[in-house]
């Protein structure tokens, strides 16, 4: 089991997948660098979370940042529109532009066998059971579940469960 953030109880039926991308913008002159944010507002089947930094001595912007999303289809679809709009920015200013990106988790749905387990041991205890998807990415093999205090305690004593990762 993998805490998340999601309301104490709910079940992760499916958890987002994360993209970890990074990129720098060069230019000649400081001049040349536009001054709006770089990037583009994603689809809401995705998540964006983003920092960029100026570093007017060099003339460079660089742009770190995180894709969530829950399938890889979207994932997919919202990593090509970030590197969409930075070659746009780039094409448009004059930048050199050097990208990287990398798959960390992939989206993951959870198993039916195990969510019904863990759902009848959590209900049998005394909590509350929804289902939903979850943007919290769950390593591999991890069902992810919203948790509180009194339930973690609980899944940490109970013989059949193991909390993996730490909340998000």
């Amino acid at each position: 089991m993998h805490p998340t953030g999601d309301p104490a109880g709910t079940l992760a039926t499916t958890t987002a997948g994360l993209i970890e991308f990074s990129a720098m913008l060069s230019w000649d002159r400081v001049e040349d660098a536009p001054r709006e944010p770089t990037l583009a507002a994603l689809p809401d089947t995705a998540r964006l979370s983003v920092v960029e930094t100026e570093d007017p001595a060099e003339n460079r912007r660089e742009i770190l940042g995180e894709i969530l999303a829950l399938s890889e289809r979207d994932l997919g679809s919202a990593l090509e529109s970030v590197l969409r709009s930075l070659t746009i920015t780039a094409a448009l200013s004059d930048a050199v532009l050097e990208t990287r990106a990398a798959r960390v988790r992939p989206p993951r749905p959870a198993t039916a066998p195990v969510l019904q387990a863990l759902a009848l041991d959590l209900r049998d205890a005394g909590f509350r059971v929804r289902f939903g998807p979850s943007w919290t990415p769950v390593v591999e093999g991890a069902v992810g579940l919203g948790v509180e205090q009194e339930l973690e305690s609980f899944l940490r004593a109970h013989p059949s469960w193991r909390v993996v990762g730490d909340r998000r």
